[in-house]
């Protein structure tokens, strides 16, 4: 393996394990919003949703560098 191929796949690493932390925290937001919502903390939940959107936003940014076909239209 080359220089640009190491680099290349550290650079991949790099993305996908960002791509795995905002998906871990994206579905802990969801949890999050669940309970509050059985509480009904309405505080906690627009919060929630807040960061949620955040998380999204990020995700969307790198998987735009995949040429992916998707469109989230609310979270965006």
């Amino acid at each position: 393996m080359n220089k640009s191929d190491k680099t290349k796949s550290e650079n991949l690493d790099t993305k996908l394990a960002a791509i795995k932390r905002l998906l871990i925290l994206i579905d802990s937001v969801n949890k999050e919003i669940e309970l509050s919502k059985k509480i009904n903390a309405n505080l906690m939940i627009r919060q929630a949703n807040h960061l949620k959107k955040q998380y999204t936003k990020e995700l969307l940014g790198l998987l735009k560098e995949y040429h992916l076909p998707i469109q989230l239209s609310e979270a965006a």
